[in-house]
């Protein structure tokens, strides 16, 4: 207990999933979630306005919990998603309404960094500061142009996946029929990214498109909350050839989402452990680390939103996505020091611990970002 105490405090820990959405599965929640889920689904409000009521209430220091969430965590930087669920999903639009919410809290609250390199980072571990990457799921943001993608790297996003799980533009994602790798106009925004200083993510891409974008980045990639398909068969996951073709030079996230982890009843920490064990026997210890991608269960009236809304993305009824699942040991965003004491239950080095926590992906992100 000591030594993985002393260990989450003295790393700089970074979340590379640290939410699939702006504001709802972060820890903002921990302590008003119930009071504003259900106001807004009583109106039959939909999520992006509920994300911003919790900006008001964040703003006018209502949401307490949410600092205390983030100082229990021990997580110095969360890379969060932008851009994601709104009025219609994955849009120009939704992405300039979350950098526009973003920026007011990075402006308005002295707690939050905005992240845009390893420097900020370790900034944010050295003030007690909570780092925000700003991160796409997805390159529909921009379409076919890549001048927008230009605007959003000067806004401060850094992170881009190329796909979610249907296909766009780009290439195809994981739960698409029949997927086939980048398009030619994929092949250009992998080289407009890496020319500007975007990490390339393929997380929910498809194999084929994972691959090609190894082949096609003149720098190493990411998958920035991933899980192997060996260990658990799911569409989601990674296959072995994958893990080394990204990770061998790049970066493998590992998920603490209970679905992906297992299809036992209840997942635990050991689930992740395994496939941590099992993507460091492949490629070694030094390209991984941990992106959550799961903050807590969601209350029951937000689950009926968030699935008609993942349905809508490509994930279907057999993928088995249930939004009230937990992990035993990580009830909410408060428990992430639990996933180092289990790292170092597992018997791994402190060096290797570091990596893990933040270190490794510091080092891709300083190599390719700055």
């Amino acid at each position: 207990m000591d030594r993985a105490a002393r260990l989450h405090a003295d790393a700089v820990v970074v979340d590379t999933m640290a939410a699939p959405g702006p504001y709802l599965h972060t820890p903002p929640m921990l302590a008003r979630l119930d009071e504003i889920v259900d106001q807004r689904v009583d109106a039959g409000l939909a999520i992006d306005e509920m994300e911003a009521m919790a900006d008001r209430l964040l703003l006018r220091g209502e949401l307490r919990g949410y600092w205390e969430g983030w100082a229990a965590s021990g997580v110095d930087v969360g890379s969060v998603t932008i851009g994601s669920f709104g009025p219609s999903d994955f849009t120009y639009e939704n992405a300039i309404r979350d950098i526009a919410r973003w920026t007011r809290k990075f402006d308005a609250l002295d707690r939050f960094l905005k992240v845009t390199s390893a420097a900020d980072a370790q900034r944010a571990h050295d003030e007690g500061r909570v780092g925000i990457v700003l991160n796409f799921q997805n390159t529909t943001h921009f379409g076919r142009d890549l001048g927008k993608l230009e605007e959003f790297y000067e806004l401060g996003v850094r992170i881009i996946q190329l796909t979610y799980n249907t296909r766009n533009f780009v290439g195809d994602g994981c739960t698409e029929r029949n997927p086939s790798g980048l398009s030619r106009f994929g092949l250009d925004v992998v080289k407009r990214m890496n020319s500007l200083g975007v990490l390339v993510d393929v997380s929910h891409c498809s194999e084929p498109t994972q691959l090609d974008a190894v082949r096609a980045s003149s720098v190493p990639i990411a998958i920035t909350h991933g899980f192997s398909k060996t260990v658990h068969a799911h569409d989601r996951g990674a296959s072995d050839d994958v893990i080394k073709a990204v990770g061998t030079e790049g970066y493998i996230g590992i998920v603490a989402v209970p679905f992906f982890l297992t299809s036992e009843p209840q997942a635990t920490l050991a689930h992740f452990v395994r496939h941590l064990d099992h993507v460091a026997g492949l490629i070694g210890a030094d390209h991984i680390g941990i992106g959550t991608d799961w903050a807590a269960p969601v209350p029951k009236q937000l689950q009926v939103l968030l699935t008609e809304g993942t349905r809508r993305i490509g994930f279907r009824e057999e993928l088995r996505v249930d939004w009230g699942a937990t992990i035993a040991e990580l009830a909410t965003y408060d428990d992430w020091p639990n996933i180092t004491r289990a790292l170092v239950e597992a018997g791994y080095s402190d060096d290797e611990i570091r990596g893990f926590l933040g270190g490794n992906f510091l080092r891709l992100f300083r190599d390719v970002v700055g």
